[in-house]
């Protein structure tokens, strides 16, 4: 696969990340509470994952299974820091802080990978949070909520999945990291929903949309993510998913008669371009590559 296929199914992915907060909508609407709406994705992913994969998932690498269960951990952490975050939070404004890992990211990276940020990543990483503050924003940050501070630390756990999965998969297969990240979260979300409570209303809808939730949003998207992250670095990837509130906003006008003002439309046009800027970049070196190499030049200056 070449890197703009990948970057492609990415894009791809980022849509249908996107429906996934409609179909959530759907979800907390009939009455289904936060923790029991990821533990139903989750737990009916991994079901999925395991049915459709057996064969592949058969004797799994305990390398992969060590690192899946680290993923799902961290995974565990960002939706927990995100629905307390959202409980004390505008969702608008809860919208852009979590989105502030497209800043994070080429600084995370440099930090993991001892390699400086390229400045076009940085414009571009600039013009794609200009364009998601444009989207979330309707009435500015305003003043610092409690929560505010759990979604930023929800927004750097995102950036440190990505990264996580680069320093540590190697060889291993993304399939089977991917499966153990499913049920590793899965099990959390589990013992939080016991905590937490249900809601109970299982409506028509809402059973629909936990089943999507399941097996597009949860399996088939976190798959791709895993997959692609073997072809393109964590800031490339990070800046195609923030693409996600374009379609969000798109799918939100359509379905839930969310409007779209021009000030929404600016924002998509200003993601657009930071993506496009960042995708257009001459290739770099990869991550992976940069840190063997950073190691071989210090083992030969000792």
């Amino acid at each position: 696969m070449t890197k703009g296929s990948a970057a492609w199914l990415l894009l791809a992915a980022s849509a249908m990340w996107g429906s996934s907060f409609v179909a959530s909508k759907y979800c907390i609407s009939s009455g289904m509470l936060q923790f029991e709406i990821v533990f139903c994705r989750f737990s009916l992913g991994s079901l999925l994952t395991a049915l459709v994969f057996r064969k592949q998932l058969r004797r799994p690498a305990r390398s992969a299974v060590g690192t899946g269960f680290l993923l799902g951990l961290l995974t565990s952490l960002t939706f927990t820091l995100e629905m307390f975050g959202l409980a004390m939070t505008e969702a608008s404004k809860a919208s852009f802080l979590t989105a502030t890992n497209i800043i994070m990211m080429p600084f995370l990276c440099a930090l993991f990978f001892r390699t400086r940020p390229a400045r076009r990543s940085l414009l571009a990483a600039a013009l794609a949070m200009t364009g998601v503050g444009f989207l979330s924003l309707r009435e500015g940050l305003g003043g610092a909520a409690p929560g505010d501070l759990l979604l930023l630390a929800d927004a750097a756990t995102y950036g440190l999945n990505s990264l996580l999965l680069v320093k540590l998969a190697g060889e291993d297969s993304r399939l089977q990291i991917s499966f153990f990240q499913f049920l590793t979260t899965a099990a959390c979300m589990g013992v939080l929903t016991l905590i937490q409570g249900t809601g109970g209303a299982y409506t028509r809808p809402a059973v629909l949309s936990v089943l999507y939730l399941a097996a597009v949003p949860t399996v088939l998207c976190y798959l791709i993510k895993n997959f692609t992250l073997k072809y393109l670095d964590p800031v490339r990837c990070t800046l195609i998913l923030s693409t996600e509130s374009i379609f969000c906003a798109v799918l939100s006008a359509a379905l839930l008669g969310e409007r779209m003002t021009p000030r929404m439309l600016a924002g998509a046009a200003l993601i657009c371009g930071g993506v496009a800027a960042e995708i257009l970049r001459p290739a770099e070196t990869p991550p992976e590559k940069a840190a063997e190499d950073a190691q071989i030049l210090t083992e030969e200056t000792k």
